[in-house]
């Protein structure tokens, strides 16, 4: 008897995790681009709990509360900039006038699509003009100095992973602009002087620095406020 109630509790623990598990899975598809950072949009991690932009949806964004809610993506979503990193969340997500409806093709360049509750992923733009650089390069920043924004612009010439780090004059992180796969192209980042946990940093030195496999540079900026 034992058992056959061990049994039981476990089937139901079971069928539990896989109702959230299709729920969160469900979601995904109804977001434009959400199969890029897929339960990650909303979550820390698989099974964790929500970050600004899921707790966003939880709260006003469901068609009704709880596990059987669909994600009302529309305007006034993606008109929020719900992690703070300068970027609304329809922005991050390619659709920015909210427009996307589930069952239309994915809007944008995949590859430059933004995670809209994480700040530290950041919304990139690749030129159009420049398809395939020369050669590895980080560019100076404009405006130098800057207040409140700034635009890094780098060459990537080889597919692979990207690092773009900003460091106070200590040589401290204080916040992560890339860190993911890129394509050969021209890019280009925006700075809003935040650091990662989207507080607003003094004026000063800063130093950004951009890391691949084979290129590595490093360039100093001036905010000021």
């Amino acid at each position: 008897m034992k058992i056959f109630r061990t049994f039981i509790i476990l089937f139901f623990l079971i069928l539990l995790l896989a109702v959230f598990s299709f729920a969160r899975q469900k979601r995904v598809n109804q977001i434009p681009n959400g199969s890029k950072f897929s339960c990650f949009n909303c979550h820390f991690d698989e099974g964790g709990s929500r970050n600004l932009f899921g707790q966003q949806i939880e709260t006003n964004y469901l068609t009704v509360s709880g596990q059987n809610g669909d994600v009302k993506w529309g305007p006034a979503l993606a008109a929020l900039d719900t992690d703070g990193d300068g970027a609304s969340n329809g922005a991050e997500l390619l659709d920015p006038d909210g427009t996307w409806k589930i069952g239309d093709a994915s809007p944008g360049d995949f590859s430059l699509v933004s995670n809209p509750g994480n700040p530290e992923s950041v919304t990139l733009i690749r030129n159009p003009l420049v398809a395939l650089p020369g050669s590895f390069d980080l560019k100076q920043n404009y405006p130098n100095p800057f207040n409140p924004v700034t635009t890094i612009v780098f060459d990537i010439t080889k597919p692979g992973h990207v690092g773009l780090y900003i460091y106070n004059n200590n040589g401290q992180l204080v916040r992560t602009l890339i860190d993911e796969f890129l394509s050969p192209g021209q890019y280009y980042a925006e700075w809003n002087g935040m650091n990662r946990q989207n507080q607003q940093l003094v004026s000063g030195i800063y130093y950004y620095r951009l890391v691949t496999a084979s290129f590595s540079k490093t360039m100093s900026m001036i905010m000021i406020k």
